[in-house]
């Protein structure tokens, strides 16, 4: 029984990393821009052929009515699709603002089923087939990837009104009760098998990148005999649970412009410039690449003064090396967090709340990542 109790749990409250939770947010808001596109395109057209074909023949009020219930479709479809648009053009505000992002996406989801109910209870009275409805139930299954337990909520929950607003509203009792509530579980069991088949694709996705950087430090001698990567980061996790630790996330300003610029040599000897100077300052098992010209740096210690004065050397003695060919000066910045993390998933999300930090500095200097 309580294996069965912990399988349920697991399957409709699923753990995961915050950066999991944001790519999954990202890849909704995604397909809400692209849904919302064809949607609105495809609505339009159907309503002129609609009004060409049968304008002359139907009365007005058939008319006024279809352009109403297509209107409001295509009205939301544009604001699904500049308001995702506005989030796709800058990344970083989904990441910073995931609670707004997530009532966007569910409000979204939400007012499209209570269209597709009012349309459908307009398509029942007139002794027509619900298809809206289950179309956008279908799109909800295939194209956004909601928690389970939200998706659970939203679809039986419409199911169950609809159900009762036709059967009970207007008394025809067209519909088989049996074959509709099968229809409406086997909705959410797919939403909820496409959920977790989206996280374990992340997951396996984030483990090739792992080992890709892996390779790729193994390939730069200097980086990988003189810095730990993220791999050993992992390795060594459990080392900073229940420990206070400083943790700062840093990365060199405009550093894409410098690779666009002077090209990836000139960026590769910038890197291991930089990575002289942090191992300088820092012990070698303080100091991790992160990721591209990101890196980490996590002290034990509860004392951020010690850490950022530190890290004002670091950027210091960077400000003052001189690479060839590259005639602005150099800088970095870091974004610090402190904290004693009570198992590896919090020690992961401090490493986000830093990166956060970091985005949060660069914009107030007006450097670029």
């Amino acid at each position: 029984m309580k294996k069965c109790s912990e399988w349920i749990k697991g399957w409709f409250i699923p753990k995961m990393s915050m950066d999991t939770m944001y790519e999954i947010h990202t890849l909704n808001i995604k397909n809400i821009y692209y849904v919302s596109l064809v949607v609105g395109i495809v609505q339009i057209i159907s309503l002129l052929i609609f009004l060409l074909m049968n304008m002359s023949k139907l009365p007005q009020s058939d008319v006024i009515g279809a352009v109403i219930r297509v209107g409001l479709s295509v009205l939301l479809c544009i604001i699904g699709f500049i308001i995702a648009g506005r989030l796709l053009k800058n990344p970083q505000t989904i990441q910073n603002h995931l609670p707004a992002a997530k009532i966007f996406i569910g409000g979204f989801i939400i007012l499209l089923i209570i269209w597709s109910m009012f349309v459908s209870v307009s398509n029942y009275v007139n002794h027509q087939q619900l298809l809206t409805f289950y179309t956008v139930e279908l799109i909800t299954v295939l194209f956004v990837r909601l928690h389970p337990l939200f998706t659970a909520a939203t679809i039986l929950g419409s199911y169950l009104l609809n159900y009762l607003i036709l059967n009970f509203g207007f008394g025809q009792g067209g519909i088989n009760p049996y074959n509709y509530m099968m229809l409406a579980a086997i909705s959410v069991a797919g939403a909820v098998t496409n959920y977790h088949l989206t996280i374990n694709y992340i997951a396996e996705k984030d483990k090739a990148n792992l080992l890709n950087e892996w390779l790729e430090l193994i390939a730069n001698h200097d980086s990988i005999t003189r810095l730990q990567n993220r791999y050993a980061l992992n390795q060594r996790v459990s080392e900073y649970v229940g420990t206070d630790i400083c943790i700062a996330m840093g990365d060199i300003n405009n550093f894409k412009g410098v690779n666009d610029t002077y090209g990836h040599q000139v960026g590769d000897d910038v890197l291991k410039l930089f990575s002289d100077i942090l191992l300088d300052v820092f012990p070698k098992e303080s100091v991790y690449r992160f990721g591209g010209d990101e890196f980490l740096v996590v002290e034990k210690g509860d004392d951020p003064d010690v850490l950022k004065e530190k890290l004002r050397k670091v950027n210091e003695e960077f400000s003052k090396v001189n690479v060839s060919g590259v005639k602005s000066g150099l800088g970095c910045s870091f974004g610090c967090v402190t904290g004693c993390p009570k198992d590896p998933g919090e020690f992961f999300d401090y490493l986000t709340q830093a990166d956060k930090l970091l985005y949060l500095e660069k914009e107030k200097i007006g450097a670029n990542r």
